[in-house]
Formats: C-alpha cells, structure tokens, sequence
C-alpha cells in the first residue's frame, strides 16, 4: 500500500519560513510597512457591563487611570518598591534599545558554529531559565520540529529541553532521543546550585566528558552570573563558553537577554527580528496616552477585574503554536502579583480543545473568571476543507461559502467571546496579526510592562518572589542537603505531631 498523500495541499509554509531562516533571509522588520502590518491590538469591547454579578464598567475603569499614569511614571522613572536586596529590578525596561548588534552577532557567530557540528542541542534550566526559550521555539517553529529532517529544519539541529522538573522516566525518556548523537548543550542558572537544573547538568557534564574527553568542553555552554556562583567558577576552570545573565533583570523578564538569545540562536530564530519587536512595543508602551498604550490599558483591565473579584484569569487561544505564550504568561503573571493574598491564578488554555473540556465552567460556572484570548488572526498555512457527495456531517455549506480551517479558527475565539460574555465573564482580546519573531517580540514586552504596572498597583514589589524560597527550603531539608539540618528537625517534629491520614 502506498504512503498518505496530501491531496490539495501547498508546502507547509513553517518550513519554508525555517528553510529561509537558515539562509539567513530576513523579513523586513525595520521597514514602516512591516510595522504597520504587525501591529499588536487589545480588544477590550467585552470587558465591560458583562451580566451578573462583578460587572466592570468603562467609569470605574477609567477612573482608575489617574493610580495607573502615576505608578506608569514612577517605574519609568525607576521610582518604588522595585529593588532585590540593593540591585534596581527594570534593567529589562531599556534592553531592547541597548542591545547591539554587535552583541547579536556575537551569539548567532557562537551559536552558529557549534550547530553545525552537532544534532542536537539540550537547553538546561528551569522557570525563567525555561519558559521564556520554550514559548518563542515553539511559537515560531514547526510543531514536530525535531521529528524533521535537517535540511526542513533550516539546517538547525534538534532541540530539547531538560531541568525543568524531576521526573525521571521523562528524563530517560529524552536520553533516548539523545543517544548516539552529537549533542551541545547550554546550562542556564544563576547561582548553579537549582536543584533540578544542577542533577540534570550533572548527569548530561557527565555523559559527555566520558564519551569525548576534552572535546566535551566545546560542545558545553554556561549562562549564569558575571563573576560568581558554582557555574561562573566551574566555566572558569573547564574553559566552557559562557554567557551572562543579568543582574538586574529576573529570570521571568530574562527571554531578551543572553537566557533566551543563545537557545533561540540555536534554533535559528531571527534574534534580531525579536530585539526589533520588543523595541517597537517599548516605544509604545512608553506613551502617556493611556487608550493608546496596551501596556496600561491590560493592566488597569486585569486590576478591575481583581478588585470586582476575579480570581481566575483563563489565558486561551486559537493556536497551538501560542499556547506556550501562555504558559509563559502563566508564570510571569503569578509569581509577580502573588504577593499578600492578591493577584490573578493565570490557566492557559487551547481553543477549541478545552471548550470540549472545561467551557461548561466558564460558561455557567462561578463567576469569579476574567478571560483573555491571544488571537492568531493569520496563521503560516492555509487548510481547505473538501466538500463531499452525501455531505452527511453537514458541512458543505463551509466549501460553498468559500471557507476554511482559518476563518473557523478565528470563529473559535470570537464565538466564545460573544458567549461568555453573555455569560457573565468579561474577557479581551489581543490580536496578533501574525507567526512571527516580531510579534513575539512585541507581545512579550507589553505583558511585562503590564505585570510590572500591576505590582505597582498591588502596592509590593513584582519583581522578587521570596514564597518560592519556601518550597525549596522544605525540599532541601527533606533530601538532606547541608545547612539545612534545622528546618529537617523541625518539618521532622511537625510531621510527627500530625495523623497521616490515607485512604484506604
């Protein structure tokens, strides 16, 4: 029997945009045209006077704005409770304008290099050090990329992620892909004593330098701290290639600096294209107009939404290859506003997938839901939907009007946004006209300026996050690390005094 063949369909238009990339053929993204055609727009018709109770109205929203052009100043301005120990927290504020090209052609000569000798390239980290890569790879790249060939890859090499949880079978599993190939790896860490990223660095340091001896120290980067820390010291000491993460710019505002930019390198994104994006987006939301800037607009939005009492923030959209965006803003927004008792639990989530999972809840559910939808208005491939005889599914009336897969996956954000708010559930929408490192660019500043203006409103600081201290201060003690011998006798002493309770 021959192979499937795919009948009526062009050539996938992700690839040829990879094939281009390894070419190093770029879009004209310093062009007016270009940021004409890619500008990033939030619909927020649906967020007001939405039924039932915790109904936000334009009149409250807009009188907040005097608190938010005030705190807008102030962190322009570098002004509040912004600090990490002494360090000022907003260098990511001005990154995008003083990054060079120099510095950008610095990576992708490094970065380009080593992929050439390798198959495969592991990122190693975990939160910031992670998601940030993670997102814009998978935005931007062909959902079953390591399953192409080379030459479709744009001549990168695979890319996997490790150090981001402590499941070993997932672990394992991944060695599998690895084995037997030729693989670079870059270990992500400030301190370099994270827990799951230092055992998943061990075990890779290892492997490596037992199978290629000196060569291994070629194929190792490091991206830690600029002068201290057991990864500054240990690239000191095997001459590994290192990069340097910022002082003051937090790991989850970390996916413009060297963090993000030498995994993104390796995978043959645009970097400069993504600087171009976020500097766009700066010069915009650095506006003092407030219905003109995204920025402002989304937070006092979002803090609305807070103080009528929503505690859910439903992050959907309409593309797979944004759903990773998502799960970026589910860090970036928590562990900024989760401070006190306040802030938004984010819940990304794919359209249409989880209507057909969890849309009764947000339909008819409690009423303690705001929703946002990341709409992919034009996605790289067009899908036509072939019309039939018996037309038993009742679907040709599509193929006679002319539609496709793309007009319905709009309708698949725009339905529900009708529907929902109807429903009692005030939701907005940025639109984002299409799948590109600019875009990205420029969706990720303005989700930054928005949750840095939401602390400020908050009234803590979104920059620290001294609550995830706790998790690892109980895991350390439990896994018996030096230091903390007093924290193990006291979890100890508590346990014993607490009823395990199992059932059956």
């Amino acid at each position: 029997m021959e192979g499937l063949k795919l009948i009526h369909m062009d050539e996938n238009e992700t690839v040829k945009k990879q094939i281009k990339r390894g070419r190093e053929e770029q879009s004209p993204f310093d062009s007016e045209e270009f940021r004409t055609s890619n500008g990033i727009s939030l619909d927020v018709t649906y967020m007001f006077d939405a039924p039932g109770d915790g109904s936000i109205s334009r009149e409250g929203v807009e009188s907040l704005i005097p608190d938010v052009m005030k705190v807008h100043h102030m962190l322009k301005n570098n002004q509040g409770d912004i600090y990490d120990g002494d360090i000022l927290m907003t260098g990511w504020q001005d990154l995008p304008s003083e990054i060079t090209r120099e510095h950008l052609r610095d990576i992708k000569s490094v970065t380009r290099g080593v992929a050439g000798e390798v198959d495969a390239f592991v990122s190693i980290g975990i939160g910031g050090s992670f998601v940030g890569i993670e997102a814009t790879v998978r935005a931007l790249t062909h959902q079953y990329f390591n399953q192409l060939d080379r030459e479709k890859r744009g001549g990168a090499p695979e890319i996997y992620f490790l150090g981001y949880n402590m499941d070993p079978d997932f672990f394992r599993d991944t060695l599998d892909l690895l084995e037997g190939k030729r693989v670079a790896i870059n270990v992500i860490s400030k301190s370099g004593t994270t827990t799951e990223t230092a055992i998943a660095f061990r075990i890779l340091q290892d492997m490596m330098e037992k199978s290629w001896g000196d060569k291994a120290s070629e194929l190792i980067f490091v991206t830690t701290d600029k002068v201290s820390g057991a990864l500054r010291k240990m690239a000191e000491q095997k001459d590994y290639r290192s990069f340097v993460i910022p002082d003051n710019i937090g790991g989850r505002y970390s996916v413009l600096t060297d963090v993000g930019l030498v995994g993104l390198a390796m995978a043959n994104i645009d970097i400069e294209e993504f600087v171009a994006g976020f500097k766009n987006m700066r010069e915009i939301a650095l506006g003092d107009d407030f219905w003109q800037n995204p920025s402002l607009v989304h937070a006092a939005m979002r803090h609305s939404a807070w103080r009528a009492g929503k505690k859910v923030e439903v992050v959907a959209t309409n593309a797979v290859s944004l759903y990773s965006v998502a799960r970026w803003m589910e860090q970036l927004f928590p562990e900024s506003e989760g401070h006190e008792g306040h802030g938004l639990w984010v819940s990304p989530s794919l359209y249409s997938e989880k209507l057909h999972a969890n849309g009764q809840m947000v339909q008819e559910g409690e009423r303690n839901i705001l929703e946002t939808f990341l709409l992919l208005k034009e996605h790289d491939n067009r899908v036509r939907i072939p019309g039939t005889e018996d037309n038993l599914d009742g679907l040709n009336f599509l193929v006679d009007s002319g539609l496709d897969m793309n007009f319905i996956s709009r309708k698949i954000i725009e339905g529900p946004a009708y529907a929902h708010y109807h429903g009692g559930v005030p939701n907005m929408t940025v639109e984002i006209p299409k799948r590109n490192a600019f875009n990205l660019g420029q969706l990720y500043y303005m989700m930054e300026r928005s949750v840095a203006i939401s602390g400020y409103l908050l009234g803590h600081n979104p920059f620290i996050q001294p609550g995830v201290e706790a998790y690892k201060h109980a895991m350390f003690a439990l896994i018996g690390k030096p230091g903390f011998e007093e924290i193990a006798r006291e979890i100890e002493q508590h346990l014993e005094k607490m009823k395990r309770i199992r059932v059956p």
